[in-house]
């Protein structure tokens, strides 16, 4: 059967949408893994030579601030945070997709607000330093949180997508 080419191109993004969610993950776990062995070691350090790396815990921080924005745009995608499960499970399956549908939309919009001022706060932020990384603006911490929302953002709108589509509603 001959697909349109509308629905060839939705393919396309959803499956371009998995490739980049497989990358970002894969730059999670290097984080991470980054962090982890920066911690230890500074534990390590402090443990057993008796010097601080003051540096670790603030680079931790900010290290976990990417990967919680990483981790819950790419939560989005399955569903797992825009989800409405007690009441809507008993649902006929049209309504299940109506609801989730409304739903993303709601989602969109507040995404869309989040974006903005995270970005406008990053921004305005730009001029601060780290304290104890003074080459690091305060820009690349604040980022991180409009970045995970546009993941969010993409992600949330490929499962509402494959929703219509008449995938599962979860």
């Amino acid at each position: 059967m001959k697909r349109s080419k509308r629905e060839r191109n939705a393919n396309t993004c959803i499956a371009l949408v998995d490739i980049v969610n497989a990358w970002l993950q894969y730059i999670g776990i290097v984080i991470l893994c980054i962090m982890t062995i920066t911690v230890f070691v500074a534990v390590l350090s402090r443990f057993f030579i008796g010097i601080s790396l003051s540096w670790v815990e603030e680079s931790a921080t900010f290290a976990m601030a990417w990967i919680c924005a990483i981790g819950a745009g790419l939560t989005a995608r399955k569903g797992g945070l825009t989800t409405i499960e007690i009441g809507v499970m008993w649902l006929p399956e049209r309504i299940k997709r109506v609801v989730a549908v409304i739903a993303a939309l709601i989602s969109f919009v507040i995404f869309t607000v989040i974006i903005y001022y995270g970005t406008k706060m990053a921004i305005v932020v730009n001029s601060q330093h780290a304290t104890t990384i003074p080459m690091l603006t305060m820009f690349w911490v604040y980022i991180a949180m409009p970045f995970g929302v546009v993941i969010m953002f993409v992600n949330t709108l490929i499962r509402t997508i494959e929703v219509i589509k008449g995938g599962t509603v979860k």
